[in-house]
């Protein structure tokens, strides 16, 4: 029984230890909202969210949302980059989550048409979530 205990506090231990290194520093919110100019492809997305991930709050988060909305709204022929990027877990729900209501009406229309009309066969599922998250603020 006391295995157990000296198991969870291990676990305990080690979440919170990974959890503390994933804080997010002044020095990186600098560099994360400097490097939410530069996001205008799929690969600076999923780079963004690889090393700032951590800072995704506030006007860095607003900052990914734009930067979501500019690439499934104005360039959305590259829909099957996301596509394989988004074979990630972690990544798929961060784009998703970044398909919000900080997003003017205009673009989550336009994302949700995109997603229902022009979607490529391969990507349905993709596309069905997008459309979702779309309609959903």
């Amino acid at each position: 029984m006391w295995r157990w205990g000296a198991i969870a506090l291990c676990l305990a231990s080690s979440l919170a230890a990974i959890a503390q290194d994933r804080r997010c520093t002044q020095q990186q919110a600098q560099q994360a909202d400097e490097a939410v100019d530069t996001l205008n492809s799929w690969d600076r997305i999923h780079d963004w969210y690889k090393t700032y991930s951590q800072c995704d709050d506030g006007s860095q988060a607003e900052g990914v949302s734009d930067a979501v909305a500019r690439n499934l709204v104005d360039r959305w022929e590259r829909l099957s980059r996301l596509g394989e990027l988004a074979r990630d877990a972690g990544f798929r729900r961060f784009v998703l989550r970044h398909v919000d209501a900080t997003l003017n009406a205009d673009d989550l229309k336009k994302i949700s048409v995109n997603a229902e009309k022009r979607c490529p066969t391969n990507l349905r599922a993709l596309c069905r979530e997008l459309k979702i998250r779309a309609e959903a603020p």
